[in-house]
């Protein structure tokens, strides 16, 4: 897999629209556009023409977000961002890791596109590290330690769902790419819920079974309301990094 260039169509996807409504805030000239369904944007971000998507959450639709927007633009690199749970001891809340290494239950993905990753990593809040992709949700500090002792350690590691499927959907179309997640929730930390339990059978999160739970949980909703805060954290901190990336 050869280097990005300096020009060309740059896709950015997140599982989530709050994940990339920041960046979406930052581009200028934005025009909608629709792939099989899923809205996005295409405008400017600095002097790079970009195309922005929220793909949905869980491997199976980040795979096929990621191959829908592969097949209707000529990209000439993808970059995937995204929130994720730590499972080093040493990543803090909003910690950014810029993957130098992916992989899920079948193994390691093709790697990252090295000029890209040598650009997320000038940013001196970045650290390079490796990425887990779960079929499930860590939701609390005992599955991340078993995770953790799964993956055989190591630093800068975290879980999410989505990073392997962005990732060889991105090498089967022979295009570069570059993950980059922030932490959402720290290692020993427990998320307010089992999310796992409120997901569909495609792996996306099921919001309105989410909702009347909360409902009828009420002492829930302080937590869900910070976790919501850290995203919204994340996600900017994501966007401004991307946005230097495609302008060195």
């Amino acid at each position: 897999m050869t280097s990005a260039t300096t020009g060309g169509l740059t896709g950015i996807v997140a599982a989530l629209r709050e994940e990339i409504r920041p960046l979406e805030k930052r581009l200028e000239k934005p025009m909608r556009l629709r792939v099989r369904g899923i809205r996005g944007l295409k405008g400017r971000l600095g002097d790079r023409e970009v195309v922005v998507m929220a793909t949905g959450d869980g491997g199976e639709r980040a795979r096929q977000g990621m191959s829908d927007l592969l097949s209707a633009f000529d990209l000439e690199a993808v970059i995937a961002i995204g929130i994720a749970g730590g499972l080093s001891s040493d990543l803090e809340v909003g910690a950014v890791v810029a993957a130098e290494r992916i992989t899920n239950g079948t193994g390691e993905v093709p790697p990252p596109d090295a000029g890209l990753l040598a650009k997320a990593l000038v940013g001196a809040d970045v650290r390079a590290g490796a990425v887990y992709s779960h079929s499930e949700i860590a939701v609390d500090p005992v599955a991340k330690q078993r995770l953790w002792q799964k993956v055989g350690g190591g630093v800068a590691l975290v879980v999410d769902l989505e990073s392997a499927s962005y990732a060889r959907a991105a090498a089967s179309h022979a295009v570069p790419y570059l993950v980059i997640r922030a932490v959402s929730d720290s290692r020993d930390e427990a998320l307010p819920l089992d999310f796992n339990r409120y997901r569909k059978p495609d792996g996306s999160s099921d919001r309105a079974r989410i909702g009347r739970h909360a409902l009828m949980h009420p002492s829930i909703v302080p937590e869900l309301m910070q976790l919501r805060d850290r995203l919204r954290h994340c996600a900017g901190r994501l966007a401004g990094l991307v946005e230097e990336i495609l302008s060195r």
